[in-house]
């Protein structure tokens, strides 16, 4: 374990001291990408905008070279290759597929029904970014295929489970499952709802070939524990685990650990609830999904990465604080609307502006939109997730016995 975490620990480091192409103001956090479009692999340029951390951002011109031996990244074996976006644009013109898939459209129910997460439009936006593969994993619903169709090119049919083992885990865990169709997603649903029972759900998924990955592994549902001697084992039964945009440094070292140490495959995904897709992504072999998926599941695959940072929680929460209050953009109403931000205030502000809009509750929800703003952009929220997450990623490093 301890070389594996050293070894964890210079793939980051790397990662860390490499130089992003950001948009343009400069963040001092390194590997925060938040002000920045992300890398657009469907148009290879030349030219590359850099900034290093701590200093003025220059526009430069950069080869690009020809071939992973040349690039000096180690073959990936059964242990995450983590690279840089330059590294990312060589492997693309090898022929390396790219992938974002763990996305979110307006049918999760913890997402604003704005054009932006419109399953259309984001597909049609990943593809000009490059990605060969983009699955929709909304929660617990497969709707996005029914509106736009299920067999698109480069279109995957995913979901994320939400399942809650009360014997095995003890706490809420997240499992994206692929290529499945309506008869097995309702399948799915029902072990996850009723049975609730994991080691069932992975035989049932197994059986019926369909590809699965752990999401997340260091998270649980606000109100729960997490059980992290239970996430180690779970591990064992997963063939592919996940690093996720929504997860802090800490907590993503964590898991590569974890991956290394039960020999499993990792992908990338931004989780994205924004329309903030490709932002982070998986490079693999395959000339269709599943070539794509068994290359991730061997560790034949390489990682573009970011991390979640105090900067980039500020902003998305203010970005999804702002979809829920225009509702001039949302293209369809939505009940049950629920959005999570780590403060209970905040939460329950928003619990209420989800609701009616009629009558005497307009003035009220005037009242607390102004409210809402002002939280928001104190950059409290943010904060009290940022530093949830680092206690969080503190009990675990004890727990396991780990030093990152």
């Amino acid at each position: 374990m301890k070389r594996m975490k050293e070894e964890i620990d210079m793939m980051t480091m790397q990662t860390k001291e490499s130089h992003w192409p950001r948009d343009i103001e400069v963040i001092s956090e390194p590997g925060d990408r938040s002000s920045r479009e992300q890398v657009n692999l469907g148009v290879l340029s030349n030219w590359v905008e850099l900034c290093s951390e701590g200093k003025n951002r220059e526009i430069v011109s950069t080869d690009l070279v020809e071939g992973v031996d040349s690039l000096n990244i180690a073959p990936a074996t059964k242990k995450p290759s983590l690279i840089t976006p330059e590294e990312a644009r060589a492997l693309y013109n090898q022929g390396f597929k790219a992938a974002d898939l763990h996305v979110h459209t307006y049918f999760s129910y913890d997402v604003v029904p704005t054009r932006q997460v419109d399953p259309l439009v984001l597909y049609q936006k990943a593809r000009a970014r490059g990605m060969n593969f983009i699955s929709f994993t909304d929660h617990d619903t497969m709707e996005a295929y029914d509106q736009i169709g299920w067999s698109r090119e480069g279109l995957v049919p995913g979901v994320e489970v939400k399942i809650l083992d009360p014997v095995r885990v003890g706490h809420t865990v997240h499992v994206n499952v692929y290529t499945l169709n309506k008869s097995q997603f309702e399948e799915v649903e029902k072990i996850a709802s009723k049975a609730q029972d994991i080691e069932l759900l992975v035989e049932y998924l197994r059986a019926e070939n369909l590809p699965f990955t752990f999401n997340h592994p260091f998270w649980h549902e606000p109100g729960e524990k997490l059980n992290a001697r239970a996430v180690v084992e779970l591990a064992e039964l997963f063939p592919v685990l996940e690093y996720n945009l929504g997860r802090i440094r800490k907590l993503n070292q964590l898991m590569l650990v974890l991956a290394m140490e039960k020999n499993k495959g990792v992908v990338a995904g931004t989780d994205s609830h924004t329309g903030d897709i490709g932002r982070i992504f998986t490079l693999a072999r395959g000339e269709n999904f599943t070539e794509f998926f068994e290359s991730v599941k061997n560790g034949h695959s390489f990682l573009l990465t970011e991390d979640l940072s105090y900067s980039r929680i500020h902003s998305e929460i203010f970005e999804r604080l702002e979809m829920l209050l225009d509702r001039s953009k949302w293209i369809m109403p939505k009940e049950g609307l629920v959005l999570e931000t780590g403060n209970s205030l905040v939460d329950g502000v928003i619990e209420n502006l989800a609701g009616s809009q009629t009558g005497w509750l307009r003035l009220w929800n005037l009242i607390l939109k102004i409210v809402a703003r002002l939280i928001s952009r104190t950059g409290l929220p943010a904060a009290i997730y940022h530093r949830k997450q680092n206690k969080l990623a503190a009990r675990l490093q004890e727990e396991l016995g780990l030093a990152l």
